[in-house]
């Protein structure tokens, strides 16, 4: 039995890790990487430059297209002001006459009414136009003659609005952005005039959205709105360039177009990209039988967007130890590609990213939702090996020891 036992158990333990696959996926850090000297020679490779439409190798972390950093993209569209949506708030002021001063709201099918004026159409228009068009309308009611006819129009409050995103993004759809806080609503918003909605632009938009992927194109963000469309740049956001900031109006809907690479340098926290994303890892040595005593809770958490595989693992603990026990361990990544939307899975040897001086090249970054799992070192293994045996032999032993003497 003590012979046949760990033949046995060795048998049932020797199950294959996941292979990687031969060919690079949603970027080049989870390529299957090859033995010994090969895998960093591949870190050896010429640069190339984006512009050719050549992607960059694995390993490199300031990879952006186009490749040249010193290129300075000046506002283009200073023609896109903040204009009115339904749901905003304005006042209008006729010096000595009480009956049309008043605080107005556009209604949801985007008209104000006022007195006498009726219905007129405010979506779309900025303070000026719709100002010019109050005017308009009063003036054709025949309540006030033209040569002495003074009106100030002026915001209140910008309401919350709905936008759609997709594209080169984590999560497409429709969201509510410039949410308005419970202190600024009601009567105590009336107080002022004039708001400044931070929240109505594209970068709000985008964080909505869970942020643009690795492999967008910043210079390619297109804003569709009724039968216009924009096409800005938000490359600014990584490289300090100036950026197409606009303030977006109900229904605006925006692509972010994607690039043929993966751009390390978009895997940072900034205005359009996650903070920080959730990883779930686990890392223990032998099965639980309840989520407490697994820790699970614990073990999954945050950690800065930007991260990779490699520290992931020092946060789950999955590095260190003892050296002659316990390096020789394997990292498996389960990473949902945001791209295909196809689960990836890719092993590597710990030991071998942290003593490779080129270890980037083989060190994905992490993604969101992303789980880490840490396989223990044969030694381990032949450890719990003995361990089982020990348990199915204690009965017998148990058993012998109960018997009387002869």
């Amino acid at each position: 039995m003590a012979i046949v036992l760990p033949v046995l158990l060795a048998g049932c333990a020797n199950l294959q890790l996941p292979a990687n696959k031969p060919q690079p996926m949603f970027d080049r850090e989870k390529m299957a990487s090859l033995d010994g000297r090969d895998v960093w020679a591949s870190r050896q490779q010429t640069p190339v430059i984006a512009n050719n439409g050549v992607c960059a190798p694995a390993g490199a972390s300031s990879f952006i297209m186009p490749q040249d950093l010193s290129h300075r993209h000046p506002p283009a569209r200073r023609d896109l002001t903040m204009r009115y949506s339904p749901g905003d708030r304005l006042n209008v002021f006729v010096p000595g006459s009480p009956e049309f001063t008043g605080d107005y709201a556009v209604n949801a099918d985007g008209r104000v009414i006022l007195p006498f004026a009726g219905e007129i159409e405010a979506v779309g228009l900025s303070n000026a136009e719709l100002t010019r068009k109050v005017e308009a309308g009063l003036i054709k009611a025949g309540a006030f003659k033209p040569e002495k006819f003074l009106i100030s129009v002026r915001p209140v409050q910008y309401a919350p609005i709905n936008v759609t995103v997709a594209g080169a993004v984590f999560l497409a759809g429709r969201f509510v952005i410039n949410n308005i806080s419970a202190a600024d609503k009601g009567d105590k918003a009336l107080a002022k005039y004039g708001d400044s909605p931070i929240e109505r632009f594209v970068a709000a938009a985008l964080r909505a959205a869970g942020g643009v992927r690795p492999d967008a194109d910043l210079t390619r963000i297109t804003l569709h709105r009724g039968k216009q469309t924009f096409v800005l740049n938000w490359q600014g956001a990584i490289t300090g360039a100036p950026v197409d900031d606009v303030p977006l109006l109900e229904g605006d809907h925006i692509q972010v177009g994607e690039a043929p690479c993966f751009q390390s340098a978009l895997v940072r926290p900034s205005q359009i990209t996650p903070p920080g994303i959730r990883v779930f890892m686990a890392n223990v040595t032998a099965p639980s039988f309840g989520s407490a005593v697994a820790g699970i809770t614990k073990d999954s958490g945050s950690v800065p967007y930007g991260t990779r595989l490699l520290a992931g693992l020092v946060s789950g603990n999955c590095v260190g130890g003892s050296r002659a026990s316990n390096a020789a361990r394997y990292a498996v990544l389960i990473s949902r590609n945001p791209k295909t939307m196809e689960t990836e899975v890719i092993q590597r040897s710990i030991e071998d990213m942290v003593l490779s001086p080129d270890r980037d090249t083989v060190n994905p970054y992490l993604m969101p939702d992303d789980s880490i799992a840490c396989y223990d070192s044969a030694i381990t293994d032949v450890r719990e090996i003995a361990t089982t045996i020990q348990a199915l032999m204690l009965p017998t032993q148990t058993y012998r020891a109960a018997q009387p003497a002869k």
